[in-house]
């Protein structure tokens, strides 16, 4: 009787940890048959597309450039002339006061003047303009690569924690059928209460782990949405893909083309011509005067000035301001340097995480999903032959759901991270 029990006890356990078994995780399964969504999956490729379009951060970018090239132009020209106009000599006291037509000195004057503004100076200020709108489009085109890389982070986690919710609700099924056999078997002796109340508390991590993938889901598709809007909220592939980086990516970490390098390359550029602008300023512009007096009872004059700046403190004012200007355009450089170092440095270690993942991955797959399904054929088949209890399978089911979670999270690690490749190097094949 007692081997009937155990016989039935067994046939009950193994339906669902062979299901369990089935669902090789290279890739995350299918974990129930679901119709086909009304709305097709959001794909990586289309995702990463839909990022590109109307973002106000680049587009704020192109305006800052548009308006350094004006400003450029206006800085190439010489500043508009100014009218002048007023009284000279006019008498408040004596015998003529307040009476300018009695008096020879007095005259109604009007002019013109302007400040004559070297071509050096104006020309070096043009430069630094334009220096600061090639700063501004690589500051663009350092923002896009980043939206495609913060688009790719925020697509694979959004996909991961969902593939996590599909895998820890089968499994959850799966536990709930063993802890009923595992229950059943108390009375019988084939079981224990130890076990069964094992079994529930099994039932109670998957909810737990099942709540934590729901909510990273959420806050990965609110990341989503934050660069394309409502697509975030279209249905998901069923899988974490191995999303390829060529060959080309993988020998070199092409620091020198990355946005942000060429983003502190401009700037040491900009800095540079800054000081250009300091010297040329170095050099005085003078400016004139042409003004034209009309006395009442007198004959009318015309005067003509012209002013010249007297650098008397050359040493303190236009020789420190070339200085300051040095020593930012070296202090633009080193940042230039910091930044390649940076560069370079994150991607080795974005590469290390890659292929860090791609061997736990084969480990996983090769060696310990196997070896657990095995020992579990082997403890079923004890068990089946009257030795032995339910002990030993439990334990088995629990590595191998936490081999598969690994498995899963090794996948999104190794996609996040041939994201992060794309992002340092450039484009990959998709």
């Amino acid at each position: 009787m007692n081997g009937a029990r155990r016989s039935e006890a067994k046939r009950n356990w193994r339906f669902p940890i062979a299901a369990a078994l089935a669902a090789a995780l290279t890739a995350s399964p299918p974990l129930a048959a679901q119709s086909a969504p009304a709305t097709p999956p959001l794909t990586l490729q289309e995702a990463v597309a839909l990022g590109r379009d109307e973002q106000p951060t680049i587009e704020a970018y192109g305006r800052d450039a548009a308006a350094s090239e004006q400003a450029a132009v206006a800085a190439r020209t010489l500043p508009d002339p100014q009218i002048t106009a007023g009284v000279q000599n006019y008498p408040v006291t004596g015998s003529v006061a307040f009476d300018p037509a009695r008096d020879n000195m007095t005259m109604y004057t009007i002019g013109v003047m302007r400040e004559q503004v070297r071509r050096s100076r104006r020309e070096a200020e043009a430069a630094r303009l334009r220096a600061e709108a090639v700063v501004s489009r690589a500051e663009g085109s350092a923002e896009e690569r980043e939206i495609q890389r913060n688009v790719m982070i925020a697509w694979i986690g959004a996909v991961e924690a969902a593939a996590r919710q599909r895998l820890l609700a089968r499994i959850r099924n799966d536990l709930e059928a063993g802890r009923r056999v595992m229950e059943a078997g108390v009375p019988t002796g084939a079981s224990s209460p130890a076990l069964a109340l094992q079994a529930q508390a099994e039932i109670a991590l998957a909810d737990a782990q099942l709540a934590e993938a729901e909510g990273a889901e959420a806050r990965a598709r609110a990341e989503l949405a934050r660069w394309i809007g409502d697509a975030a909220h279209r249905p998901l592939p069923d899988s974490v893909p191995n999303i390829a980086i060529p060959a080309a990516v993988q020998d070199h970490h092409g620091s020198e083309d990355h946005p942000h390098v060429r983003v502190a390359e401009a700037q040491e550029q900009a800095a540079l011509r800054q000081v250009d602008a300091a010297r040329a300023a170095r050099r005085p512009n003078l400016s004139w005067q042409v003004m034209y007096g009309w006395r009442p009872e007198y004959g009318d004059m015309v005067s003509l000035q012209v002013t010249i700046p007297l650098q008397i403190n050359r040493g303190r004012l236009q020789d420190r301001r070339i200085a300051e200007a040095s020593e930012r355009a070296d202090a633009a450089r080193l940042r230039a340097e910091g930044v390649r170092r940076q560069i370079g440095s994150a991607y080795l270690a974005a590469l290390a995480d890659y292929r860090s993942a791609e061997a736990q991955l084969a480990i996983l797959r090769d060696q310990a999903i196997p070896s657990l399904e095995a020992s579990f054929e082997a403890a079923e088949a004890r068990y089946a032959g009257g030795q032995g209890s339910l002990e030993l399978p439990l334990n088995i089911v629990r590595r191998y759901v936490e081999a598969h979670l690994q498995s899963l999270a090794q996948q999104g690690r190794r996609a996040r991270a041939a994201a992060e490749l794309i992002y340092l190097s450039g484009e990959a094949d998709q």
